[in-house]
Formats: C-alpha cells, structure tokens, sequence
C-alpha cells in the first residue's frame, strides 16, 4: 500500500489533462495551449514517479530509514540507478541515473542525477520529516512517445503525519504529504524552455467498515487541494511560465477527493480552474447527468465549462 501513495499526485494531473485530451475540446485549442497541456501533465507524471521511487528506497539506507552501514556507491532496487552514499553521515544521497535502461511503462530513460537529503528529522518515516530533492540536469526520455523533458531546480516534500502503519489501518491517522517546488528550470526536446512552480497537499486515509457516513464498506480515500496564495487567490497548485512565454495558473476551488470504493478516478468531489494564455477552463468533479453535485456515493461523472477567447460553453461527460 505504501509504495503506491505518491500516485496520489496523478489524480491532479488526470484531472488537469482530462480537459485537453477529449476530443471536442482538442478542436477548440490552439496548438500552442494544447502543448501546454501535455507539458503539464508530463512534468507532473515524472515527479510523481521520482517521489514513488525515492520512498521505496529510502526506507533501505541508514540514516533515512534503516539502521546499518551504507557507505560508497550501492546497487539500488531502482530500475538504472546507482546511489551515492559517500555524504549518507551528513543526511545526503545522490541518485545518479544511467541514461541508457529502459524502465517503466511507457518505456523511458532516466539520465543526471538527484541529490536527496533529509534537512528536517532523522528519519524520512518521522512525522515532519522533509526530504529536499536537488535535480541535476535530471531528464527524462519517453522512448515511444519521442520526447523528453529536463529538470534543474530544487524540490521539498514533508512528511507530515509521518509513517504510522498502525494508527492508520485503525482508521484514526492520515498520511499527509506537502509538496513544493519554485523556480524549476524545465527544457523540452525541442530546446524550449519553461519554469514551474507548484505548491500542493495530498492525503491518504484509511476508513474500516461503517466509520464513513456515506459508505459503510471498508475504503481508501485520497485528497489534493492546492497549498498557496498567489497576487491574493488562494488554494494554488501551479504556476509559472510555459515554453511559450505564457504565464499560467492552476487552482483548486474546492480539493478533489476520490476513493476504492467508487474508483480512484472516479472523484467524488474537486473543483480545478486552469488559466493560460487569456484562456480558462474549470472541471467540476463528482456531477449528476445535470451537471449538480452527485447526491449518490458514486458521481456520474465531470462538469467541463471554458472561455477560449469568444467562445464559452460547457458540457458533462461520465466517468
């Protein structure tokens, strides 16, 4: 269960991406604002991959998660990667990823490197642990899908409710994770270039039987809602600069919540405003076939409403 958490993060970019990959939206956007989209989605996928990565192997080194010695440069259980461990004493691992192996599904490979270091606990399963991640010329290459995005920049994840196994199969402790990174420097296949910033919080709860009002079964359920305030809006997730020299925004109106029961991707509740290049578009998660809030445990699906420059209009799809 624990190694799938940081997937959390792609109900987000799911959520996000819905509104660019059905197909009468895709009529509606000018190749430019299309290409953002993909962008977005991209760039927040391989974090995501990077975060679920990085907690399988550090509850295996000392000092992160582990009791023993661990000095050198270890083999990892990752998949094309070599960890550093000659600064393990001061809190400090370097991921160097070799470029070359194939891994995952899409196939890709992972070349640079990511320094990881704990600055606040002495163990990343400690309640307020942070582990700051520094990528180094850290790219990503999609092997069937023909592109590839780079990263430089500095990124922070807090361990809030720390990993407290127990209490958590008991229904009474959540397992909360903040996440947080400015100024990444993003450079495409291409040569363009773009700067992303993001600022979120998802959480993962356990409900035993008959302890949720709503559904008696026993369930997962997850939540993300933005964590910052930018020029006075509150609750924003991204933000930053596009390839094209756009400025963009994502916000949250209200979190989005998901469970097993239902499904993860069919949400219960969200509300997501997306603004680029003087467009909007605004998904409304957990609808009736009327576009109202789902009075039924289970929604019928998403309400997509947008403003592409004289043209508004808006329609409800199922889950």
């Amino acid at each position: 269960m624990k190694n799938s958490f940081f997937k959390i993060g792609l109900v987000v970019l799911l959520a996000g991406g819905t509104m660019a990959s059905c197909g009468f939206l895709k009529d509606l956007l000018d190749p430019n604002v299309q290409k953002f989209n993909q962008d977005y989605n991209n760039y927040k996928s391989e974090l995501e991959t990077l975060d679920n990565d990085l907690d399988k192997a550090l509850k295996d080194i000392d000092g992160f998660g582990k009791a023993g010695e661990n000095t050198g440069v270890v083999s990892s259980p990752l998949c094309g990667v070599t960890i550093d461990c000659t600064q393990v004493s001061q809190g400090i691992l370097i991921f160097n990823f070799d470029g070359v192996t194939p891994c995952f599904s899409p196939s890709r490979t992972r070349s640079g490197s990511v320094q990881v270091e704990l600055i606040n606990g002495t163990s990343w399963a400690e309640a307020g642990a942070v582990m700051k991640q520094t990528f180094i010329d850290y790219k990503v290459t999609v092997l069937s899908g023909g592109y590839s995005i780079e990263m430089n920049g500095v990124k922070t994840l807090k361990n809030v409710n720390g990993h407290d196994w127990l209490g958590w199969i008991q229904g009474n402790v959540d397992h909360t994770y903040q996440s947080r990174a400015f100024d990444v420097q993003v450079v495409f296949d291409n040569g363009q270039t773009a700067v992303w910033n993001h600022a979120r919080t998802s959480t993962i709860s356990w409900k035993p039987a008959n302890t949720d009002p709503v559904i008696s079964y026993a369930h997962l359920n997850y939540s993300v809602n933005g964590d910052t305030t930018l020029n006075g809006v509150p609750t924003i997730d991204s933000w930053g600069t596009n390839r094209f020299g756009d400025a963009f925004t994502t916000r949250y109106e209200e979190e989005i919540t998901s469970n097993t029961y239902c499904g993860l991707w069919r949400f219960s509740t969200g509300r997501l405003v997306h603004e680029v290049a003087g467009d909007d578009f605004t998904l409304v998660l957990g609808v009736d076939q009327n576009g109202n809030s789902a009075s039924t445990a289970c929604a019928y699906g998403y309400e997509i409403s947008w403003n592409i420059g004289n043209n508004s209009n808006s329609v409800v799809v199922s889950y």
